[in-house]
């Protein structure tokens, strides 16, 4: 059975404004049940238990079947720890297309936004918000909520200054909006890159695999015990933003990335497993789907089997480090695959 594709959804973010006291207790109360959902959901999923079993348990405890579809689906992001305790209240509503965007958390404008609010009685009822997105998505908003037909998942969450609205919207509606033409014209030359925990290496190659440049991006300091998580997050999508940019800007037309996964087995030193636990590699990949196509790049995902071994007597020849030898390697096993397609055809 072939392996469903993850879609990726980039997200707007944008604050949340409840006029009436009793509104925001209403969704503060659904907020608290929907995170208790959430954790409900990982222990039955832990012990075992079937789907059916699971939906139908969130379902008699969220009085909403929607609202504990989506608990389930949050809860599976955390399937592989053993044990999970949320800090702080949340809602979320996975999209339907059907069902004008989304069940529970719709849109009604690029400024105001309903609630479902789920009671056991089965008479539900719409609270209504005020929204403020950054000026840049408004347009982008406006369409998604005059289609009606485009599915978009959202969330409420709660931060220091209040609450917080993420929508997560379609990549094709979103790189329409926020596509960046390349300064140079595109003449189709490749950027290859390798992903590592604290840095970022890019090797840029003509269709010959002549090096034409390189850059790469260092951020050590992620690695570090205690370093904050979302600065790390921040520093890592700056990091790949600066790298396609660049390319992007120099006649790159083929994005090349490594087909990763979680490194597998303990790392022998206490250094080396704390940066493959910090390996974000599902970001990484995420965030070069979202920005490629925002240059009207090709993006392209190859097995990297015996690259870094390969890379270590070549490295030497080049006068590279190994990292950026590896990003060339990866380039030329690109370079050939793309021939060898070519004399099939």
């Amino acid at each position: 059975m072939a392996r469903k594709r993850e879609e990726v959804k980039p997200t707007i973010v944008g604050r949340l404004y409840l006029e009436s006291p009793v509104d925001k207790a209403k969704l503060l109360h659904l907020m608290r049940k929907f995170r208790d959902a959430i954790e409900m959901a990982h222990y039955h999923m832990r012990q075992g238990r079937d789907i059916n079993e699971i939906h139908r348990r969130l379902t008699r405890f969220l009085d909403n079947g929607h609202y504990a579809h989506s608990a389930y689906q949050r809860a599976r992001l955390y399937k592989n720890q053993p044990y999970l305790k949320l800090r702080k209240p949340q809602l979320f509503s996975v999209g339907r297309a059907c069902e004008k965007g989304n069940r529970n958390i719709r849109l009604s404008s690029t400024e105001r936004v309903k609630i479902k609010i789920p009671h056991a009685d089965g008479k539900h009822e719409w609270i209504e918000g005020r929204t403020r997105f950054g000026s840049r998505y408004l347009p982008l908003i406006e369409e998604l909520v005059k289609l009606e037909n485009i599915s978009y998942s959202a969330g409420i969450y709660i931060e220091d200054r209040g609450f917080v609205i993420c929508i997560s919207v379609p990549l094709e509606l979103y790189v329409k909006h926020f596509s960046k033409k390349p300064r140079n014209k595109i003449v189709g030359h490749i950027a290859s890159f390798d992903l590592n925990p604290d840095r970022i290496c890019m090797v840029i190659v003509n269709q010959q695999g002549k090096i034409l440049d390189i850059r790469n991006e260092y951020f050590p300091e992620v690695t570090s015990h205690g370093f904050p998580r979302e600065k790390a997050m921040h520093l890592r999508r700056e990091a790949i933003s600066k790298l396609v940019t660049y390319a992007s800007e120099h006649g790159v037309e083929h994005y090349v990335v490594e087909r990763l996964s979680k490194p597998r087995g303990k790392a022998k030193s206490k250094s080396g497993r704390r940066k493959q636990s910090k390996f974000a590699v599902r970001e990484y990949l995420q965030q070069m789907q979202v920005l490629v196509p925002k240059v009207g790049g090709k993006l392209h995902k190859l097995n990297p089997a015996y690259v870094s071994i390969d890379a270590i007597p070549l490295s030497k020849k080049l006068g590279l480090d190994i990292h950026t030898t590896s990003a060339y390697l990866l380039a030329i096993r690109y370079i050939r695959n793309r021939r060898t397609k070519r004399n099939k055809n």
